[in-house]
């Protein structure tokens, strides 16, 4: 990536002071791809799956694509554990805030520890899906990415995504599927985009 592609200028320029508006940062898992802006927000409470931190830390996670020597001196995250209240599919859920509308849950498959977040509008149910699947097509017919350290695994959080599409309209946006941002614009929902595919 450029310097101006980097999240703390792309935020900028939306008008967003990273210390004034931003009140957390919220990870889905700690690849390379995604933590590497860490050091934009030094004075922003950050939050991440416990085991996905210790397994980032590892030599097992350096392996599988973290950078942990390249995270900012001051990182010290918080650490958050899914035991809460189901949430559709979701045996457990971690909400963020105190109305539960924001939550984590667990999405495992593509790294350990890996979590999407939730966030509830007033009638769409929006799925930061992360990398659980990199694009929705690969989610619509159960096709595993080619980062995974368990393609069963993989498959039962891809069948609760689509689960919980089912139970309430649901926009799934991955991390790296190029619609995501056209999909978010347009609040287009998983199960219409299932249905188009099966007609």
């Amino acid at each position: 990536m450029e310097p101006n592609e980097e999240i703390g200028v792309q935020l900028a320029e939306k008008g967003i002071d990273v210390k004034r508006d931003v009140k957390g940062v919220l990870m889905t898992h700690l690849h390379h791809d995604h933590a590497g802006g860490l050091y934009h927000f030094p004075h922003t409470p950050i939050f991440v799956g416990r085991e996905n931190y210790q397994v980032a830390r590892s030599l097992r996670g350096r392996i599988a694509g973290c950078l942990p020597q390249r995270w900012p001196r001051w990182f010290h995250p918080t650490l958050i554990e899914v035991t809460g209240p189901a949430f559709g599919p979701f045996p457990a859920s971690f909400p963020v805030t105190r109305d539960g509308r924001i939550a984590f849950v667990e999405t495992p498959g593509h790294m350990r520890g890996h979590l999407s977040i939730l966030v509830q509008d007033q009638e769409i149910l929006y799925c930061l899906a992360g990398d659980a699947t990199y694009d929705v097509d690969l989610l619509l017919t159960n096709q595993v990415d080619g980062v995974t350290y368990d393609v069963a695994m993989s498959q039962r959080t891809l069948e609760r995504l689509r689960i919980l599409a089912r139970q309430q309209p649901t926009v799934v946006l991955p991390a790296h599927d190029p619609g995501a941002p056209e999909r978010l614009a347009k609040k287009s929902c998983l199960l219409a985009e299932e249905e188009a595919l099966r007609a």
